[in-house]
C-alpha cells in the first residue's frame, strides 16, 4: 500500500472514530479510546462500521486497550483485508442446530417454571397517533423473514433439544400481531404489558418468539408492545432488529444457527483458573435485608443529568469508561451496605464474535467479577482496581457460569449463592425515535416482568450522546429476602460514592440555629418574669431558663454530648431540654412509663452518655438503663438545678448551639415498623418553630396548650413553637388528655388559645360544645388520617402531616368544616418539598396515587447509629439536580388538581386475601360512609386458618349495630365480607394519643366481633376455597423432555422448581450488553 493510499485510509479510519465518539472533524487522536469518551459499546459499534466499510476485522478490546488510537488506526491501515462473512457458517433453511449454552440455560429455566412470562423481553413504542395495523403486519412479517432465528421452535431427539431452522416463507400463522382497546393510557408499562395480553408465554414447541400488540386509548395514542423471549434475544440483538426495520433485503441471516452448531465446550482448565478465582470472595449477601415497603421490587431511576456530566469528566480523566465508573459505585455501595470486603458480581457480556456484531440471537453470558472494599482508599485506585478485574473477568467471557457454579459448588458445597448475588449491566439504546409503519414511535426499554434471574439485577440504559448523554438505573430484586428499602439503599449508596469522587457533595445546611436559643434569651432580657412552662403547680420563666442553659454547659463534658432525659411531661422535662439544646449538646426523651428494657434499649442506641433523672422518677429507675458495654452517667436534675443560680444572668447565646450536633433524638413510636432514633438537626427545629408562629399566629401574648407525651414529636412541636414564639406554655394534667369533654373544660379554665390535638382525641373534641369563656380559636392536628369535620365545629383546624423523620410537619392545611370527604393534607411547608411518586420511582401524575417523599430543610439527618436503615429511607432524590435527600415515607398519596395532597394510607397496610391484594384503608372508607359510623379502624390479625379482617367500629346513639354492619358488609368486595366487626364505646390510644394498634389485635385475637350470618352471600370465606390446580407445561400426556424430567419434578412445588433452576444455573441471560466496558 502507498503512502498516499494508507494516510487516505487512516484519516477514512480517524473519521469514524471522531463521528463515533461525537468530536469535531479533526480533532487529535492522540489519547485511549475511553479518554476521549468512548465505552465499549462505542467500541463494537465502531468495529462493525470499520468491517463493513473499510473490511478490517478488529476487536473491540483493540480499541480499548490502545494507549493511542492514532498509533492503532496507523497500524490497522496496513493490515490485510478480510472477508467480512469470513469464518460464519451458514445453515441450510431445512436444518436443525443444537441450542448454544446460553440458550440451553433459558431453556431449562423456563422448563422448571413453564407457564410463567419471566424470560421475555418487552420494549415500548409510543405512538401519538395510531399506526395502520396492516403496514405493521408488514413490517412484522420483513423482521421474521430477515431474521429466521425469531421464528425458532423446538424439537426435541432422545430428549435432547434442537432448534429447528424455519423456512424461507413467513406463514400469516408466525405473523403474530393482535390489536387491542384499552381504556386509560394513564396507567404503568407493567399494566400495559399485563393488561394487553403481551406478557402470556411463548410455546417453545411451536414458535414464533416475537410478537407484536398494538394498544390504542380513546385520546388517539397508542403503544406497540415488542415481546421476544430471552432464547433468541440479547440487548443488542435488539439493536440490530431496529436497524434491519427497512432494510429491504430478503436473504434470509442464518448466522445463529452457524454459530449454534460450531459451538464447543469450555476448556476444563479454564473452567477450575475462573471458579478458582471466585470462590476466594464468594459468600451470600443480601441474606436477611430490611423489610421491604411495599411489595413491589422494581426500581427506574434517572442518574441526575449535573452529576452524569461530572462522572463522565471524571472517567475520562482517569481513562476508565463510564460503566467501570458505574460499576465501581454500585460494587462499593453494595459491599458498604452488606458489611463485607469482598464480593462477586454478575456482569452481562456481549460475548459475541466477529462478524457477529449485528446477528440476532442470544449471545449474552455472565462473568464473574471479583471485587473489593478497602476503606480509606482513594476513589482514582478503587476505579482502577475495578477496571482490572472486569478486565480478568472479560477474558475468561467464553466460559459458561453454569460452568463456573458447578465447579465452585463441587469443590466447596455452596452452591450458586455463594458464587453471584447481584448483577451489574449496561444497555446502550442506541435509537430514541423510530419511524414505523408511517408514524414516529419513541422507544422504551426496561420494561420490567420479574426476570431477574439473580436477587439483585441493576441494569444500566444508556441514551443520547456527548452532554446529551442521560442513563437510568433499573433495579429489580427477586429474592425473597430483598425488598424496595435495599434497592433504595444500594441506589443511594451508588450516587454517594460518585457524588464523593466527583466532589459534588451537598451543601450543608447553615440556617442560624443559634436563633432558637436567642429568641429565649432576648425574650429573658426583655421580660425575665415571663411565665415559659406552667402546669398549674410548676412554673419555669424566661429567666431562670436562659440562666440554667448557660449553667447547662457544665452539665456536657464535650460539645454534642447525647444525654437522655428520664422523665414524663413536665415542666422540668422541657426545661432540661432546653438546657442542653442551648449548651450545644443533643437530648433524647425517655419516657418513664416505657419498660426498662426499651428505655435501655434506646439509651443503647442514642449512645447516651448522660442521662436525667427529671423529678417524679424513683432512683432505681435511671440505675436500671445501664447498657451491657457502658454505663451513661447519672444526673439528678433536682439536686443540679439547685446548684445553679436562681437568678437570670446576662443572657449569652452559646458557641456550640450552631454545632453539627443533632437537636434531639426521638424515637419513634413503632407505628410503622421497629423503633429508631431519628437525628433531628438543629436548622430543622429552628425552621418547624419559625413557621409554626407565623402559620399558627403565636407571640408573647399568646397561652399555648401541651398535650403531647415526651416521647411524642408533637411534643417538641408545641414546646419550642411555644418557646421560639415568648408565648406562656400550659401543660394539660395526664388524665385528660384523652378525654374530649374534660379537655375542653380545662382550655377555658386555663386560658389556652392554641393547642396541638392528636387527631382522633380532634376528631371527638370538635363535637363537644364550646364551655363558655373558652379562648381556644385554633388548633393544629395530626398522626392520624383526620376525617371530615362538622360544619359548626367551634374552632379553626389546621391538619398537619409529618413523620417524625421530617421533624414532626411536612404538609399542613386549614380544614374547611363541613366537607364530606377526608380533608387533604394540605401542601409542602415553605422550606421544604414533597413528591409523589410510583412505585418505581417515576413522578405520579396529578390524581395518580404514589408513595409521598419529603425533601427540604426539615428532612432528619438519619437514624442515630443504623446506616443501613438511614441508607434505604433517606435516599438520594433521583429527580434533583443538587444531591438533595428525600425521606420515603411509605405512606400513599394523591395529588388534586388545586396542588393539595390527599393521605390514602401505607404502603404496608396492605394485605392479600384470596390472591386480591386489598388496602385496610378501603374496608375502613366503605364504613365511614354508613349513617352512624363515627370511628372505623381495621387491621388483619392471625388464626390457626391464616390472617383475618377484622374492622373495630364506633357508633353514633342509636344506630342499630346489625343494620350497620349488614350496610357495611354490602358495601365491600366480595373478598371481604368476611370481615369480623367489632363495637365499641370507644376506640383505645396509646400515650402519643394515636390509636393503640396493639390493643385492637389483642381483642381481634381473643375472636369477639360478629361474623356473616350462615348462609348469607358473605359467609363463604374466599380465603378458605382450595387454590386452583396449579399449571405445567409438561406432564403426562405432553411429548418432549419434560417427559424424561417429570417423575423428578412432579413431587416439587412451583417454588422449590424455581429454586432448584437458580441454584442449577445461578446465571443472568437478561439481554444487557456492554459488559465489556473494561477501561
Amino acid at each position: 500500500m502507498t503512502t498516499n493510499t494508507a494516510d487516505a485510509v487512516v484519516e477514512s479510519l480517524a473519521d469514524d472514530v471522531r463521528q463515533a465518539l461525537g468530536l469535531a472533524p479533526g480533532e487529535p487522536l492522540d489519547t485511549s479510546f475511553a479518554a476521549m469518551g468512548g465505552s465499549s459499546l462505542d467500541a463494537a459499534q465502531l468495529t462493525v462500521r470499520m468491517r463493513r466499510a473499510h473490511r478490517l476485522d478488529v476487536a473491540a478490546h483493540e480499541l480499548l486497550n490502545a494507549a493511542s488510537v492514532r498509533h492503532l488506526l496507523d497500524d490497522l491501515a496496513d493490515r490485510p483485508r478480510t472477508d467480512p462473512a469470513a469464518g460464519l457458517a451458514e445453515a441450510a433453511p431445512t436444518d436443525r442446530a443444537p441450542l448454544t449454552w446460553q440458550q440451553r440455560v433459558i431453556w431449562y429455566q423456563s422448563l422448571l417454571d413453564p407457564d410463567s412470562s419471566r424470560y421475555v423481553f418487552h420494549a415500548l413504542f409510543h405512538f401519538t397517533e395510531v399506526p395502520r395495523p396492516a403496514t405493521l403486519r408488514g413490517l412484522l412479517r420483513g423482521l421474521l423473514r430477515r431474521h429466521p432465528v425469531l421464528r425458532t421452535r423446538l424439537v426435541f431427539d432422545d430428549g435432547e433439544p434442537w432448534q429447528v431452522v424455519p423456512a424461507a416463507d413467513v406463514t400469516d400463522a408466525e405473523t403474530d400481531l393482535t390489536v387491542v382497546d384499552l381504556p386509560n393510557a394513564n396507567i404503568s408499562p407493567e399494566e400495559l404489558v399485563r393488561l394487553s395480553g403481551a406478557d402470556r408465554p411463548f410455546d417453545l414447541r411451536t414458535g414464533p418468539l416475537l410478537r407484536w400488540v398494538l394498544a390504542r386509548f380513546p385520546d388517539g395514542r397508542a403503544v406497540l408492545v415488542h415481546t421476544e423471549h430471552h432464547l433468541i434475544h440479547d440487548g443488542k440483538s435488539f439493536v440490530a432488529l431496529l436497524a434491519s426495520l427497512h432494510e429491504d433485503t430478503e436473504t434470509p441471516d442464518t448466522r445463529y444457527f452457524g454459530y449454534a452448531a460450531a459451538q464447543t465446550p469450555a476448556d476444563p482448565a479454564e473452567v477450575r483458573k475462573v471458579a478458582e478465582r471466585a470462590a476466594k470472595a464468594a459468600g451470600r449477601i443480601l441474606d436477611g435485608g430490611l423489610a421491604t415497603t411495599g411489595r413491589d421490587t422494581f426500581l427506574r431511576l434517572p442518574v441526575p443529568p449535573a452529576l452524569l456530566r461530572e462522572v463522565r469528566e471524571g472517567a475520562r480523566k482517569a481513562s476508565v469508561s463510564l460503566f467501570t465508573a458505574l460499576f465501581t459505585a454500585f460494587s462499593q455501595a453494595l459491599t458498604q451496605y452488606e458489611g463485607v470486603g469482598a464480593a462477586v458480581l454478575g456482569s452481562a457480556v456481549e460475548n459475541r464474535p466477529p462478524g457477529h456484531e449485528d446477528t440476532v440471537g442470544m449471545f449474552v453470558s455472565t462473568v464473574p467479577v471479583v471485587v473489593e472494599r478497602r476503606p480509606g482508599e482513594l476513589p482514582e485506585a478503587t476505579l482502577r482496581r475495578t477496571r482490572g478485574a472486569l478486565r480478568e473477568a472479560m477474558d475468561s467471557s467464553a466460559v459458561p457460569l453454569a460452568d463456573v457454579v458447578q465447579a465452585v459448588g463441587g469443590t466447596d458445597g455452596r452452591g450458586d449463592g455463594a458464587v453471584v448475588r447481584a448483577a451489574f449491566s449496561m444497555h446502550q439504546q442506541v435509537e430514541r425515535e423510530v419511524e414505523l409503519a408511517g408514524a414516529t414511535a419513541r422507544v422504551q426499554l426496561g420494561v420490567f416482568n420479574g426476570a431477574a434471574k439473580f436477587p439483585v439485577n441493576v441494569v444500566a440504559v444508556t441514551s443520547g450522546t456527548g452532554d446529551d448523554t442521560r442513563v437510568e438505573l433499573l433495579m429489580e430484586a427477586q429474592d425473597g429476602a430483598v425488598g424496595c428499602d435495599d434497592l433504595w439503599a444500594l441506589w443511594t449508596g451508588t450516587l454517594e460514592w460518585l457524588r464523593t469522587w466527583v466532589q459534588m457533595l451537598p451543601e450543608r445546611r447553615t440556617e442560624p440555629a443559634a436563633a432558637l436559643v436567642a429568641r429565649v434569651t432576648g425574650r429573658a432580657a426583655a421580660d425575665p418574669d415571663a411565665v415559659a412552662l406552667d402546669d398549674g403547680e410548676r412554673r419555669i420563666t424566661y429567666g431562670r431558663l436562659a440562666t440554667w442553659g448557660e449553667a447547662a454547659r457544665q452539665l456536657l463534658e464535650r460539645p454534642g454530648e447525647v444525654v437522655g432525659l428520664l422523665g414524663t411531661a413536665s415542666p422540668d422535662f422541657f426545661a432540661c431540654a432546653y438546657a442542653v439544646l442551648h449548651a450545644g449538646g443533643t437530648y433524647v426523651p425517655l419516657e418513664a412509663g416505657q419498660p426498662d428494657e426499651r428505655l435501655a434499649s434506646m439509651v443503647a442506641q442514642a449512645r447516651c452518655t448522660t442521662v436525667v433523672r427529671l423529678p417524679g422518677v424513683p432512683a432505681g429507675r435511671a440505675a436500671a438503663l445501664d447498657g451491657p458495654d457502658a454505663a451513661p452517667r447519672l444526673v439528678d436534675w433536682a439536686a443540679l438545678v439547685d446548684e445553679w443560680p436562681a437568678a437570670p444572668a446576662e443572657p449569652d447565646t452559646p458557641p456550640d448551639t450552631d454545632s453539627a450536633a443533632p437537636a434531639y433524638i426521638m424515637f419513634t413510636s413503632g407505628s410503622t415498623g421497629e423503633p429508631k432514633g431519628v437525628m433531628v438537626p438543629r436548622p430543622a427545629l429552628y425552621r418547624l418553630a419559625d413557621w409554626a408562629v407565623r402559620e399558627l399566629r403565636l407571640g408573647p401574648d399568646t397561652v399555648v396548650g401541651q398535650l403531647a407525651n415526651a416521647a411524642f414529636d408533637a411534643s417538641a412541636f408545641e414546646v419550642w413553637s411555644g418557646l421560639y414564639a415568648g408565648a406562656r406554655i400550659r401543660l394539660a394534667p395526664a388524665g385528660i388528655r384523652a378525654d374530649p369533654q374534660r379537655l375542653a373544660g380545662w382550655f377555658a379554665e386555663t386560658g389556652v388559645e392554641y393547642a396541638f390535638v392528636s387527631t382522633p382525641i380532634a376528631e371527638l373534641l370538635a363535637r363537644v360544645p364550646k364551655p363558655a369563656g373558652s379562648r381556644l380559636d385554633r388548633i393544629s392536628t395530626g398522626g392520624d388520617r383526620l376525617h371530615a369535620l362538622p360544619e359548626d365545629v367551634p374552632f379553626e383546624v389546621l391538619n398537619m402531616y409529618g413523620p417524625t423523620e421530617t421533624t414532626v410537619v411536612a404538609t399542613a392545611g386549614w380544614v374547611d368544616p363541613g366537607g364530606t370527604g377526608l380533608p387533604p393534607i394540605g401542601r409542602a411547608l415553605p422550606y421544604g418539598y414533597t413528591r409523589v411518586v410510583t412505585s418505581d420511582g417515576a413522578l405520579a401524575a396529578p390524581g395518580e396515587q404514589g408513595e409521598l417523599w419529603v425533601g427540604g430543610d426539615g428532612v432528619a439527618t438519619g437514624y442515630a447509629h443504623a446506616p443501613r436503615q438511614t441508607a434505604a429511607r433517606f435516599v438520594a432524590d433521583p429527580h434533583a439536580e443538587d444531591g438533595a435527600v428525600v425521606y420515603r415515607t411509605g405512606d400513599v398519596v394523591h395529588l388534586d388538581s388545586a396542588g393539595r395532597l390527599h393521605y390514602s394510607g401505607r404502603r404496608d397496610r396492605q394485605f392479600k386475601l384470596a390472591g386480591v391484594r386489598f388496602e385496610l384503608g378501603e374496608a375502613e372508607a366503605v364504613a365511614l360512609r354508613r349513617p352512624g359510623v363515627e370511628q372505623a379502624v381495621a387491621l388483619t390479625a392471625g388464626s390457626a386458618a391464616g390472617p383475618r379482617l377484622h374492622l373495630f367500629v364506633t357508633l353514633a346513639p342509636g344506630t342499630a349495630p346489625d343494620t350497620t354492619d349488614e350496610a357495611i358488609r354490602a358495601a365491600l368486595p366480595a373478598q371481604l365480607r368476611h370481615l369480623t366487626i367489632h363495637h365499641l364505646d370507644a376506640l383505645p390510644y396509646n400515650a402519643s394519643g394515636k390509636v393503640d394498634q396493639r390493643r385492637l389485635t389483642e381483642l381481634a385475637e381473643r375472636g369477639r366481633g360478629t361474623a356473616p350470618a350462615p348462609g348469607s352471600t358473605a359467609s363463604a370465606d374466599p380465603a378458605a376455597a382450595p387454590a386452583p390446580a396449579e399449571p405445567f407445561f409438561g406432564g403426562p400426556g405432553r411429548s418432549g423432555a419434560l417427559d424424561l424430567l417429570w417423575p423428578a419434578l412432579a413431587p416439587l412445588s412451583r417454588g422449590e422448581r424455581l429454586d432448584l433452576a437458580h441454584r442449577l444455573i445461578g446465571s443472568v441471560l437478561g439481554g444487557t450488553a456492554a459488559g465489556e466496558e473494561t477501561r
